[in-house]
C-alpha cells in the first residue's frame, strides 16, 4: 500500500515509519482505556456484595461514567484543536488513570458515582484526540486501516479484560484490578508525552520520504505551522446528514455497551456459567470484533484505492455489518445451548465491527481537517448509547428477562441502517469553502 506512493526523485531514502509506531501507542492506550471500562462489569458481583448495590444502582454507576464522558466530547475536541494532540492526550490519560486507581476507595453509592463521573471526564478527550491525530498523520488511503487498528485496540481491552481481571481477583482482590490498570494508564501517558508530536513536520524522526507519503505529494519540505482553525459547527449542524451520522453511532454504541456492561453477568445468570469459565467466554465476542475490524479496514482502503465510492467502501459495509449483527443477536437470544449462545454473540459483535470501521474512517471523510470535531460529535451520540444501555438493559432484564432484553436491543439495528443512507461520506461536510487535508 505504501510502496505505491510517488516520492520526490531527489529523495533516495527509505521512508521512516513513525506514524505506525505512534499508531501502535494509540492501539495500546485504547486497550488500557477499555480495560479501565470493562473492569467494573467483571468486578460487579463483588462490588454489589461489598457496597450493597442492586442491578439498577450498579447501572447508575456505569451510566455516570458515560454522562461525563459525553459532556466532555466536544469540549475535548476544542481543547485538542487549541493545544494539540500531545498535551491533551497525555493530560487525559493521567486524569482518567488517577480516578481508576481511586475507584476502590469509594465507600458508598454517592462516592462511587462521583469517582465514575470524574473518570469519564478524563476519558472524554481520548477519541477526538485520536481522530485529530489521524487527520494529520495518515493519508487518504490509510484512513480505514488506521481507524480499524485504533478500534481493534479498543476492543482488545474487553477481550483481555475478563480473563485478566478474573486472574487478578483470584490471586489478590477486586481492588487490585483498578490499581493495576490505572498504573498502566500512567505509564502510557508518559510514553505518549515523550514520543508523540502534534504534526509529522515537528517530529525529528520523520524523514522526507515519510512526509511525502503522509501528504500525498512529491515535495514535503517543512512548512510553517498553519493557524489553528475552529470547526464550522454552525455549518455542520445545519446538515441533516451530520445528525444522521451521530444517530447511527448511537445505535452502534448502544448495542456494544450492552455487551460491555452486562455480558459477564448475563453469562453468569442467564446461561449458568461459572465465574472462571465466564472470563474466557466473555472475551470471545471482543476477539471477534477485533479480527473483523482489521479485515474490514484493509478491505475498505483497498476499495478506495481501486476507485470505489466511499459510500460503498464505508457506508455499505457498515450497513451490511449492522444487519448481520441484529440477525445474530436474535439467534443468540434463542440459542438452546451455552456454546451456540456464545457463538452467536461472538458473530453478532464481530459483525458490528464493520460499522466501527465505517464510522471512524467516516469522521475523516466528512470532517477532513476537522475530523476530531466530527468524531467528538459522533462519539457524543455514541456515549448517549453508553448512558442509556446499562440502565435500559437492567430495567428490561428485571421486567422481561435477559433473552427478551437482547431481542429489544437488536431492534435498534433498523434505525442505524436507515441513517447511513443519508450520510453521504463522499461529500465533506464543510464543502469546498475550507482548505482540505489528506
Amino acid at each position: 500500500m505504501l510502496g505505491s506512493q510517488t516520492l520526490n526523485p531527489t529523495t533516495v531514502q527509505k521512508a521512516s515509519k513513525v506514524r505506525w509506531f505512534l499508531l501502535s501507542v494509540i492501539f495500546a492506550l485504547c486497550l488500557v482505556a477499555y480495560l479501565d471500562r470493562v473492569n467494573l462489569s467483571v468486578c460487579a458481583p463483588m462490588i454489589m456484595e461489598q457496597l450493597g448495590f442492586d442491578k439498577v444502582q450498579l447501572s447508575l454507576t456505569m451510566s455516570a461514567f458515560f454522562l461525563s464522558y459525553a459532556v466532555m466530547q466536544i469540549p475535548g475536541a476544542m481543547l485538542v484543536e487549541r493545544y494539540g494532540t500531545r498535551k491533551i492526550g497525555a493530560a487525559a490519560m493521567i486524569w482518567w488513570s488517577v480516578f481508576t486507581i481511586l475507584t476502590p476507595l469509594a465507600w458508598g453509592l454517592y462516592s462511587f458515582l462521583a469517582v465514575r463521573l470524574l473518570f469519564g471526564m478524563g476519558e472524554g478527550p481520548l477519541y477526538p484526540n485520536n481522530a485529530t491525530f489521524f487527520s494529520k498523520w495518515f493519508n487518504s488511503k490509510e484512513k480505514g486501516i488506521s481507524s480499524s487498528l485504533m478500534m481493534t485496540g479498543t476492543f482488545l481491552g474487553p477481550a483481555l479484560g475478563p480473563p485478566l481481571s478474573v486472574f487478578i481477583i483470584s490471586v489478590t482482590s477486586w481492588h487490585w484490578v483498578f490499581y493495576i490498570y490505572g498504573i498502566l494508564g500512567l505509564v502510557g501517558a508518559a510514553i505518549w508525552l515523550l514520543y508523540s508530536r502534534d504534526t509529522p513536520h515537528e517530529h525529528k524522526s520523520v524523514n522526507e520520504a515519510e512526509l511525502c507519503i503522509i501528504t500525498e505529494s512529491e515535495d514535503a519540505q517543512p512548512a510553517p505551522p498553519a493557524p489553528r482553525q475552529a470547526a464550522p459547527w454552525k455549518q455542520f449542524l445545519a446538515q441533516p446528514r451530520f445528525w444522521c451520522f451521530g444517530i447511527q453511532y448511537f445505535c452502534t454504541n448502544y448495542i456494544m455497551y450492552v455487551f460491555l456492561s452486562w455480558l459477564p453477568m448475563y453469562l453468569l445468570e442467564a446461561r449458568g456459567m461459572s465465574f472462571t469459565a465466564m472470563g474466557g467466554a466473555a472475551a470471545l465476542p471482543w476477539v471477534s470484533i477485533g479480527i473483523v475490524m482489521v479485515l474490514c479496514g484493509l478491505l475498505s482502503d483497498r476499495l478506495i484505492l481501486r476507485g470505489s465510492s466511499k459510500f460503498i467502501a464505508r457506508a455499505l459495509l457498515g450497513m451490511i455489518g449492522m444487519g448481520l449483527c441484529g440477525l445474530f443477536l436474535f439467534l443468540a437470544a434463542s440459542a438452546a445451548s451455552v456454546f451456540e449462545n456464545v457463538l452467536w454473540l461472538s458473530l453478532s459483535l464481530g459483525a458490528l465491527g464493520t460499522n466501527y470501521t465505517a464510522s471512524w474512517a467516516g469522521c475523516q471523510d466528512l470532517g477532513r481537517q476537522f475530523g476530531g470535531s466530527v468524531s467528538a460529535w459522533m462519539n457524543t451520540w455514541g456515549t448517549l448509547g453508553g448512558i442509556t444501555a446499562p440502565i435500559a438493559t437492567a430495567l428490561l432484564v428485571e421486567a422481561i428477562g435477559w433473552d427478551n432484553a437482547l431481542n429489544c436491543t437488536a431492534v435498534l439495528i433498523f434505525l442505524g441502517i436507515a441513517c447511513w443512507i443519508f450520510v453521504k461520506p463522499d461529500q465533506p461536510l464543510a464543502g469546498d469553502s475550507l482548505p482540505q487535508t489528506a
